[in-house]
């Protein structure tokens, strides 16, 4: 099965919210204007996501998502490693996430756990800090960095 990676574009809205809702992931905010969103996928269905939430110097990956039956193939290490490709291309020194189930994950490609409020005061109006602010999430999530 051929699997094609590719920048999001509007169109693929509706398809990206029906896979992360299928992953239990947030949907809102997606595809909105200062985001930037990856999707890999077959030629029916979307597969896996990645996204970027942009601030001055870092930016916020969300969004990261393999469907069950494509995990363990390198996929999700393939999505992240776009995200931290554009990362670096636009110069931005750290690139944040929230995670309270996948943080080995995140850890074991060079993420380190990282201060919530850190990761608030670098991306204040990233539109998923500013909805977890407004729900009462921040203080039950986990947050992770890596510098770039």
């Amino acid at each position: 099965m051929k699997v094609g990676l590719r920048e999001a574009t509007f169109e693929d809205s509706a398809a990206l919210r029906t896979f992360l809702a299928a992953q239990g992931l947030p949907t809102d905010d997606i595809l909105v204007t200062g985001t930037v969103y990856w999707i890999a996928e077959t030629t029916k269905y979307v597969i896996a996501s990645a996204g970027l939430e942009f601030g001055s110097e870092a930016a916020l990956l969300r969004s990261v998502a393999i469907a069950e039956v494509h995990r363990g193939k390198g996929l999700g290490k393939r999505m992240v490693d776009r995200a931290l490709v554009r990362a670096r291309a636009d110069g931005l020194r750290h690139v944040y996430l929230f995670s309270t189930g996948a943080g080995s994950y995140f850890a074991g490609i060079g993420f380190v756990e990282s201060p919530v409020e850190e990761l608030v005061a670098a991306l204040p109006n990233a539109p998923q800090v500013i909805r977890f602010a407004a729900l009462g999430w921040l203080s039950t999530e986990v947050a992770w960095r890596i510098d770039l």
